[in-house]
């Protein structure tokens, strides 16, 4: 459902700003909570439609020398429906991973962002090596073959002439 912007929200937003109070002054209670079914009416986000299925992979691996050190993997099969399992596995996929590869490897990880992955290395000749594949399969192959045939015939009929 997408945002709608309406004259009483223009409204209300104008009047806020124009009232602005310092932030230590501010008082809130329950009663100026917006209900979940107002909120609904302006949230962004996006729908799939539902002959539209769509699923994804997510994996992360690292390697030291060949030898797999750390793997993660999530997949969830179709992501309209995606169960509290699979949301909880994609959120959790998105840990900062820290390999340390060797002594005194030392690591600050509130510098890291989410999903981050470093591998740190305090030795010589080291082959270093981490992967991150997203895979997303998408069943559009019919909608795109129809498109291909649609666009075949117009193209042939618009090819033989005019009518006579």
């Amino acid at each position: 459902m997408g945002a709608r912007i309406t004259a009483t929200m223009v409204a209300a937003l104008f009047a806020g700003l124009t009232s602005a109070t310092p932030a230590d002054e501010l008082q809130f209670n329950e009663d100026a909570a917006v209900p979940e079914a107002a909120l609904d009416g302006v949230r962004g986000g996006f729908e799939i439609p539902e002959n539209l299925r769509a699923s994804l992979t997510l994996a992360r691996s690292a390697y030291v020398n060949g030898e797999l050190v750390a793997h993660d993997n999530v997949h969830v099969a179709d992501i309209a429906n995606m169960t509290e399992m699979e949301a909880g596995a994609l959120a959790e996929s998105f840990k900062t991973l820290v390999i340390q590869n060797g002594p005194a490897n030392t690591m600050s990880l509130p510098d890291l962002g989410p999903a981050s992955l470093v591998i740190q290395n305090t030795l010589n000749d080291q082959q270093l090596v981490a992967l991150t594949t997203l895979s997303v399969e998408v069943n559009t192959l019919g909608a795109f073959r129809e498109f291909n045939f649609q666009d075949g015939l117009t193209q042939a009929l618009g090819a033989g002439g005019g009518v006579r």
